[in-house]
């Protein structure tokens, strides 16, 4: 028996994780990967997975803060996506075997634990400012209000639509405002563009250049309609790209600059800032043909969501305007240039990752004055109002390539002396380097040179339904985040960043040889594609089982999950007793994602971590009546927990308690669990819970309750908590104001 299947140090790590989750560790931030899981949360799961059951809670705390060297055993990750479990296990002397289908996923693992001397990489890129840098910065120059030299940080843009009626053109401005500052609003007028500072809001705001007189936050578009300010007309957006033939025309309206006497400024477009646009799309048309730019077709075959296509877009190339284009391909260029493999590849790294905010799918935050990213949902969301970024960077501005390459830096120094973000009893927050731990991966391509080589990082590309490259019985844990059905749609999302690495890494690697990252084996659930509930299932079992045959009699299979469908849960727990496992323990945690009680509503904020070994249990209770007493105990004993290390909890929270606990004691008695002397399918038994689960969100009352007594009381008891939750937020909120 091992320390996590005893017990999980929530009261001190729950807070870290929820910081964490607001403000993710260096390596992390390297490049977008979706659903990254917390660093914090992957390094106590690795280290309570090879601690002693005899340790206290104290005793892992205090290795997780000062470091650990856990000497060499081989974790395996089969879903690595980001990387978590592979960095995090090498810091702590883990040798380790990371496989993702996904290439970019495999290329940003491989980027985060590579090491590499930063004098080089930064002589590098002044190399690359010399080149690139200069020839990016001359097509975002302007001059500021006071006439002097000046940077551009951000070009506005609008789409403009012709009415289907009066077939008057309208710009599709969602509202007239630019930003909100202080006690200064900034905003645009809509007839001659000119920008007007007003002391807070002001519902009627007369132009006074034009004597336009308006109403800032009310534009003529939302929610894909439009009404033209001509005629007056409703009509869709989408009928617009329709009668257009193609995606919709764009106007340069606006600018926000960076001087260096002058400091931030916003300013309408003037002759010169129209001539320098001018100037870049002609240098795009004669030069095109020669440009490093993408161009693959967008996939519409198999697509679960129709955008960008519905809206026009085509190719990957038309999510970026002609002067992007010029610049990202000069970029990439020089970056190409560049004769170190290891050195061009983080360029690469940076490059790829500075696309996020670097394409014309971007707006502009008011409230926050910089620009959002692409993949801020995880979805392609065309706008109406696009930012284009400076694409090298200025003094100031998000996801430049200065910036992205800044992270990159940042990332390979966290990684010659990683720290966590520790809290205090005042919740005062502080960073504390863990011993003499590094992020460190030298890559080896077979599994017998694991053993010859310290710090040994295996990375295959490939689905990890075959695992024949390891031998039987050779793996001390399988630590793992699996893909959650239907959630995320890998490949579909990373192919905008594939298809522009693929340009510097398809003579090196044969997985960026196909013009796209999906691949037929993907474990995904997309009904679209064919690949229905019962693909995903198999797909996820076959890993399961290959995971089963590679580790030791005596090792761990560990993964996070949580879903809000009772259908999900009993999905996993089925595939986990038919590749031959069952749950020896189901310790709670903090998940990543936002704070706060309403926030959560509907959003699970809590991991199950399922800890599992290899079949048969030893476990001898199969009356289902008293396996219900203790699932109940164990998730009002975990609630309390999460209580006390300081997070909420809400509804959709116990759920995912009570279904974790039920999932455990179902497999550990599984196959001889009886209810009334029958059988109990696993079904039957998540439903039971499930309705249990109903009962405490409707403020359960032992007097009123068709439960049995001690039921009534758990649940009384459970609800009482998200009551509680719920007045400690609001009272919280109420002090915050």
């Amino acid at each position: 028996m091992k320390f996590i299947e005893k017990s999980f140090p929530v009261q001190y790590l729950n807070s870290v994780a929820m910081a964490e989750g607001n403000a993710k560790k260096p390596i992390y931030q390297m490049h977008k990967w979706w659903a990254r899981r917390l660093g914090s949360v992957f390094r106590m799961i690795t280290l309570s997975a090879f601690s002693d059951v005899k340790e206290s809670d104290d005793d892992i705390w205090l290795k997780f803060c000062n470091g650990a060297n856990l000497k060499g055993p081989v974790v395996l990750d089969p879903f690595m996506g980001g990387g978590t479990t592979i960095a995090e296990s090498l810091r702590l002397g883990c040798k380790v075997i990371g496989i993702d289908i996904n290439p970019v996923a495999w290329f940003i693992t491989k980027k985060e634990v590579e090491p590499v001397d930063l004098e080089k990489l930064d002589s590098a890129f002044r190399t690359l400012e010399k080149s690139a840098g200069n020839f990016i910065k001359s097509y975002y120059c302007t001059t500021c209000l006071n006439g002097h030299d000046a940077e551009v940080m951000y070009f506005f843009w609008v789409k403009v639509a012709k009415c289907k009626f009066c077939h008057a053109n309208v710009r599709l401005f969602p509202n007239y405002e630019i930003s909100r500052r202080d006690q200064f609003n900034v905003v645009l007028c809509p007839k001659c563009f000119k920008i007007i500072e007003t002391e807070g809001y002001k519902r009627i705001t007369k132009c006074p250049d034009c004597n336009e007189t308006f109403d800032p936050r009310k534009g003529v578009s939302g929610g894909g309609i439009f009404h033209c300010n001509q005629c007056g007309k409703e009509q869709r957006v989408l009928d617009a790209v329709n009668h257009n033939g193609g995606r919709l025309d764009i106007e340069l309206h606006g600018i926000e600059g960076y001087c260096s006497s002058c400091g931030r400024f916003f300013k309408r477009v003037d002759k010169g800032d129209i001539a320098l646009w001018n100037k870049a799309k002609r240098q795009y048309e004669s030069h095109k043909n020669k440009l490093i730019i993408p161009h693959e077709k967008i996939p519409i075959q198999g697509r679960s969501d129709p955008r960008p296509v519905n809206h026009g877009y085509t190719h990957f190339k038309d999510m970026f305007n002609e002067r992007q284009l010029l610049c990202l391909s000069r970029l990439l260029e020089e970056i190409l240039k560049i004769r170190d493999v290891n050195i061009r590849e983080l360029m690469l790294i940076a490059f790829s990752d500075c696309l996020d905010a670097n394409n014309m799918f971007c707006k502009y935050e008011i409230e926050w004055h910089k620009i959002s990213l692409f993949f801020g949902l995880h979805a392609y969301h065309p706008i109406e109002r696009p930012t284009e970024n400076n694409v090298w960077g200025t003094e100031y501005g998000r996801s430049t390539f200065i910036k992205c390459f800044e992270k990159v830096r940042k990332a390979k120094v966290f990684c010659e002396k990683p720290h966590e973000r520790l809290t205090i009893d005042n919740n005062k927050r502080y960073s504390k380097q863990t011993g003499n731990e590094r992020i460190e991966g030298n890559i080896v391509k077979s599994f017998e040179e694991i053993g010859k080589t310290e710090h040994a990082a295996l990375l295959n590309c490939d689905t990890a339904e075959d695992l024949s490259f390891i031998p039987n019985k050779s793996v001390d844990a399988v630590i793992t985040d699996p893909p959650y059905f239907d959630n995320i749609q890998y490949s579909e999302l990373a192919d905008f960043f594939y298809v522009w690495l693929r340009l510097g890494l398809k003579d090196l690697y044969p997985w960026f040889s196909p013009e796209l990252s999906s691949r037929p084996t993907e474990i995904v659930q997309n009904e679209k594609m064919g690949k229905t509930m019962e693909f995903f299932n198999e797909g996820l079992k076959k890993v399961f089982t290959e995971c089963h045959r590679v580790l030791k009699d005596e090792g761990l299979l560990i993964f996070t999950f949580h879903h809000n469908k009772l259908w999900a849960w009993e999905s996993i727990g089925k595939i986990l007793l038919d590749s031959g496992f069952y749950v020896s323990a189901t310790p709670i945690v903090r998940s990543e994602g936002k704070s706060g009680f309403h926030s959560s509503k509907g959003n699970i904020r809590y991991d199950c971590i399922f800890v599992c070994r290899k079949r048969p249990c030893e476990w001898d209770n199969d009356n289902w009546t008293s396996l219900k007493e203790l699932i109940l105990k164990d998730a009002v004993g975990w609630t309390k927990r999460t209580l006390k290390s300081g997070m909420l909890i809400t509804e959709v929270d116990i759920f995912t308690i009570v279904m974790g606990k039920a999932i455990e004691y179902y497999t550990k008695s599984f196959p001889n669990i009886k209810h009334h002397n029958e059988p109990i399918t696993l079904a039957e038994a998540l439903h039971e819970m499930k309705d249990f689960t109903n009962y405490v969100t409707e403020n359960a009352r032992p007097e009123k309750s068709p439960l049995p007594k001690a039921y009534a009381q758990k649940a009384e008891q459970l609800s009482l908590f998200i009551k509680e939750s719920r007045e400690k937020y609001e009272a919280s909120s109420r002090q915050g104001k």
